[in-house]
């Protein structure tokens, strides 16, 4: 019996082995199928082996052994497929060795691997492949409950039933030897389990600490006194770049290196050192250090190693070995030395700077903190940087009162948009002295939430200086302009007025010597014209200063202009065409007739002038409203209001931007000298401010010019506007389509949302080429609204054009900045459509769509 529990004892430690083996190994590691197959046909071989040491006890010969333990956990460890493998080596040995298993026999193999198998389903804390108390104490309880049938069996349904007491014999012998065989069983695992645990861990830890080492370029050494080849690992061969391969097999396996090698490594310059303090340690005065020392690396690359390291020693004396690690800082070392560089360079730029560098934390706007400032501050403020530092405060109080309201503005707002800015003001230095500064600041947001403001600040007094001068020799340059022109002035009006003399004088003398008196009338009626003539020209030159003494009259603006018409075809070339547009119903005006007409002839021949003398030439009238808006965006000195305006447009080359704001100051001009005196447009403007109205110009290169004259309209008549204009309710404007043509952005959104309020499904392009692709695409829409200047190949006239080749009765109306495109020049434009000047009012506008939508409804 003693031979019995030996064998199953080490069948039983066989397989805590085999299982051991499996959860150890780094090959199935995280494969817990394979290994729970592998565990139950380690358990199965383990159960062939508690076969052959059985042993049969009672008259039944009943066969006894340590299977139970095994059976069990083969199905908790292993599985389904455990469970089977256990079960099927069991019985394949019985049928192998010849010995036939009885019904209990079987009963027993396949129901306790069962057992196992169920318990493993127990909801636990511990994670597979751990055995819970919990789960021991199920599968035991489990174990007594399947003797239930071997007892039942053996009692009542056997061929030979035997009694009762030995039944209980034979329950007992198994319950005790299958209990004891769990138990045994368990505990091996347990340990197997723990074990293997342990080592996972160990491996798993040591291939961590490789990982590490190998990712953070250290290297670890050990070397015992006296030895002349201390331990490197691939590290430290690594960082050294030595080449194992030149080395014997012995010295690979064991990691050693000749100390000579890695000593001829060593910079020179450090060697004495790293010499010294091996001395120390050998000789036990120096236990622990570190320290940095450069290597030549046999590639020829210089390195530097930073190494720290112990002494061990026994009993606390002279120490028999060394060990620690060593660590490639180069790469740290050089982001260093290339920081210092930086630091070094941005010093001297500070330095060389006409300025300063300034950084504040404006993370709290109430307690702002200065950073820092460059110390050449003093030479700008008189003060020193630390000054700034103790007192922040003095970089406002020697700010231009005057600015620095503006000046924070423009901060906050930098600091909302999170955009560079820049600003120029002045300080008043320490000692009095009057300077400029020029401020470029950005903000910057840290990763912790501080709000930091960087500037630079130069300074710009020299600067500001010489563009003093330069606008004050502008100034010098602009009045002998100014002079010589009224020189030019001069000339000319005096051989106007001598002429106007000549008359006089000489019509008086014929008058003094009496002869022909049937000429006295015609003579008088000359020299009162000259006199006149006279009288005109003084009150030109008065209309000048804006102080001439004008007679206002109540005047018909298209009146005047049909009757200029008549005498402008004598003073104007064959190769100028004159059109004229006058709306019917024009208010009326109060106006001096004499300057308007000077204000009209003037316009007239400048467009002339512009145009070569040859082009088209267009006079156009108009009743419209001012409103603040308008004055507000124009800065005009006006009253809202009605005006009539007055408008001469020609197809000349137009006027550059950039002169553009001042061709109405006195003697400028782009004529030849002796062509122009550069008095007429200030002239007109003069006339037009002391009417009380205005002069807008309108220019584009390459298209030409309009100039716009404003009339106050007299007061007590009738506004034929007010009375006319055909809005469609809300519900007859809903669902017409609306294709809107215009290339000015904000004039585009603008018109978008007027009409999609007023109830148009509105389609916006910008091109009359975007247009026509569009109303091609989907010749639903009900009106066109376009500009008639865009870019592209299409203009509003030849939009309109193309489209009613196809479309004819298309209603279209047409925008317009310039009166002569207004006109039908036979260019695609019906004298039925309606044509707005710019600005366009949102009531004249919708009056227009409505006028429209009354021909769609027509059609």
């Amino acid at each position: 019996m003693f031979a019995f529990f030996l064998q199953s004892l080490i069948s039983l430690s066989l397989a805590g082995v085999l299982v051991f083996v499996t959860l150890a190994s780094e090959t199935l590691r995280g494969q817990q199928q394979k290994q729970k197959a592998l565990i139950g046909l380690f358990i199965g071989v383990t159960v062939i082996s508690l076969s052959m040491t059985s042993v049969t006890v009672g008259p039944e010969k009943t066969v006894m052994n340590a299977m139970s333990g095994p059976l069990l956990f083969a199905g908790y460890l292993g599985g389904p497929i455990g469970a089977v493998f256990a079960g099927l080596c069991a019985i394949l040995y019985r049928i192998a060795v010849g010995d036939p298993m009885p019904a209990l026999g079987l009963y027993m193999v396949l129901a306790i691997p069962a057992l196992g198998l169920a318990a493993s389903y127990l909801k636990t804390r511990h994670p597979w492949p751990k055995i819970s108390r919990r789960a021991m104490t199920v599968m035991l309880i489990g174990y007594a409950a399947v003797f239930v049938v071997p007892i039942l069996y053996m009692t009542y349904f056997a061929t030979s039933p035997l009694p009762p007491v030995e039944v209980a014999k034979i329950v007992l012998v198994f319950g005790f030897t299958g209990s004891l065989s769990i138990l045994v069983t368990w505990k091996i695992l347990k340990f197997a389990i723990r074990l293997a645990e342990k080592i996972s861990t160990s491996n798993e830890l040591a291939k961590n600490l490789d990982l590490a080492m190998q990712m953070s370029g250290m290297g670890r050494f050990r070397r015992n006194k006296g030895d002349p080849r201390p331990f490197f690992d691939a590290g430290m061969m690594q960082i050294y770049g030595l080449d194992a391969s030149a080395y014997s097999e012995q010295e690979r396996q064991q990691g050693l290196v000749p100390i000579k090698d890695w000593e001829s490594l060593v910079f020179p310059a450090d060697f004495p050192a790293i010499k010294a303090e091996a001395e120390r340690v050998w000789s036990g005065k120096q236990l622990v250090g570190r320290g940095e020392f450069r290597i030549r690396r046999p590639d020829g690359a210089l390195r530097t190693i930073r190494a720290v390291w112990s002494s061990n020693s026994k009993n606390g004396g002279i120490p028999t070995s060394v060990s620690g690690m060593h660590l490639d800082l180069t790469d740290t070392r050089e982001a260093e030395k290339q920081y210092r560089a930086t630091q070094g360079r941005l010093a001297m730029i500070a330095d060389e700077l006409p300025g300063i560098v300034l950084e504040i934390d404006l993370t709290d706007e109430v307690d702002r903190k200065l950073l820092y400032i460059s110390p050449k501050c003093s030479e700008i403020w008189g003060v020193t940087d630390q000054e700034f530092y103790e007192n922040p405060g003095l970089l406002s109080k020697m700010h231009d009162p005057a600015d620095i309201a503006s000046f924070m503005e423009l901060i906050n707002q930098g600091r909302r948009t999170g955009a560079p800015f820049a600003h120029r003001y002045k300080i008043t230095a320490r000692d009095g002295t009057i300077r400029w500064l020029d401020f470029h600041g950005s903000f910057a947001i840290e990763e912790d939430g501080q709000t930091l403001l960087r500037a630079v600040q130069l300074d710009a007094t020299h600067q500001v200086e010489i563009q003093r001068q330069m606008q004050q020799e502008r100034e010098i340059a602009r009045r002998a302009q100014k002079f010589e022109s009224i020189g030019q002035l001069t000339g000319g009006v005096a051989h106007d007025f001598n002429n106007l003399l000549a008359v006089i004088l000489g019509n008086l003398e014929l008058l003094r010597d009496g002869e022909e008196p049937e000429k006295h009338a015609q003579m008088i009626d000359a020299a009162i014209a000259a006199s006149l003539r006279g009288a005109d020209l003084t009150k030109n030159m008065l209309s000048f200063a804006r102080q001439a003494p004008l007679t206002p009259v109540r005047l018909d603006l298209n009146d005047v202009v049909r009757e200029a018409k008549n005498w402008m075809g004598r003073a104007l070339p064959e190769s100028v065409r004159v059109e004229t547009s006058l709306l019917a119903g024009l208010w009326a005006i109060d106006a001096d007739r004499s300057s308007l007409e000077s204000a009209l002839l003037n316009l007239t021949l400048n467009a002339r002038d512009a145009m070569g003398g040859r082009g088209n030439l267009t006079i156009e009238t108009a009743n419209v409203r001012i409103d603040e808006e308008y004055i507000e965006t124009r800065h005009e000195e006006l009253t809202p209001g009605r005006y009539v305006m007055l408008a001469v447009s020609d197809t000349g080359g137009g006027v550059a931007e950039e002169i553009l704001p001042s061709i109405f100051e006195p003697f400028f001009t782009t004529k030849p000298p002796g062509v122009g005196s550069g008095l007429g447009l200030s002239m007109t403007l003069g006339f037009m401010r002391q009417s009380g109205g205005t002069v807008q110009v309108y220019s584009e290169v390459g298209e030409g010019t309009t100039f716009k004259l404003y009339f106050p309209a007299a007061a007590l008549q009738s506004d034929p506007v007010a009375k006319s204009p055909p809005v469609l309710a809300g519900n007859e404007v809903a669902g017409r389509r609306l294709l809107l043509a215009e290339d000015e952005e904000g004039v585009r959104n603008t018109l978008v949302t007027i009409l999609e309020r007023a109830g148009y499904q509105v389609t916006a392009t910008g091109s009359g080429d975007e247009a026509f692709a569009t109303f091609v695409s989907d010749p639903t829409f009900d009106l066109l609204l376009t500009d008639i200047v865009m870019p592209g190949q299409l203009q509003g006239t030849t939009l309109a054009k193309e489209l009613r080749q196809r479309w004819p009765d298309l209603p279209v109306i047409f925008m317009s900045g310039y009166a002569s495109e207004a006109t039908v020049h036979g260019n695609g434009l019906r004298p039925e459509d309606i044509r707005l000047m710019k600005p366009v009012q949102r009531a004249d506008l919708l009056a227009a769509l409505a006028k429209g939508s009354q021909q769609v409804k027509r059609l």
